[in-house]
């Protein structure tokens, strides 16, 4: 890890710019905007979906997500609970974001859809864009048998799902071998 030289006012500053790309995100996510959810993320960044599914690059992001607003969250919106931004090199960020979604019609969050996202911001000559992303359900599992049951429910029909189609979820994730 490189020394920060940055002034107070410089780290402010820069803790500022991510935040304000994180807020442009949620705010292209309630305006249903594929290209603008995903002009704060690098050409070549990764994205991994609550699901699973995987997305490379700003394009595919962006029209990935055109598609998911299109089609099954239209008029929906993404509500920030708490973000916390650590540097950890004057160059780079990592984000934690909780929040969740406020579905069509409604005002306040689903707990069902409560999120936690894991962003990794990266200054370079263009300065700061998002080049990796992970967003994960909030499900406890140790929160007691309902809760255990939800998971493994859940889980016997995807193994049943994954035995049927004779596909691994891991296999056809999108990461290639050298695990990017």
């Amino acid at each position: 890890m490189n020394s920060d030289s940055r002034t107070e006012e410089q780290k402010f500053a820069d803790e500022r710019a991510i935040r304000a790309l994180h807020g442009q995100v949620l705010e292209a996510w309630g305006a249903g905007d594929g290209e603008t959810f995903a002009a704060p993320f690098g050409d070549d960044a990764l994205f991994i979906g609550f699901d699973g599914s995987v997305m490379r690059g700003r394009q595919e992001i962006a029209a990935t997500h055109q598609e998911v607003f299109d089609r099954w969250m239209r008029g929906t919106r993404l509500v920030e609970e708490r973000t916390d931004v650590r540097f950890v090199d004057p160059d780079v960020a990592i984000v934690h974001a909780l929040g969740g979604t406020v579905l069509r019609g409604k005002s306040q969050p689903t707990p069902e859809r409560d999120s936690i996202q894991t962003l990794v911001a990266v200054r370079d000559a263009r300065g700061w864009s998002f080049v990796a992303f992970q967003n994960t359900r909030i499900r406890p599992i140790g929160a007691g048998a309902v809760s255990a049951l939800l998971w493994l429910v859940p889980d016997k029909l995807w193994r049943l799902y994954f035995r049927l189609s004779k596909t691994a979820p891991r296999k056809v994730a999108g990461l290639d071998e050298t695990g990017q």
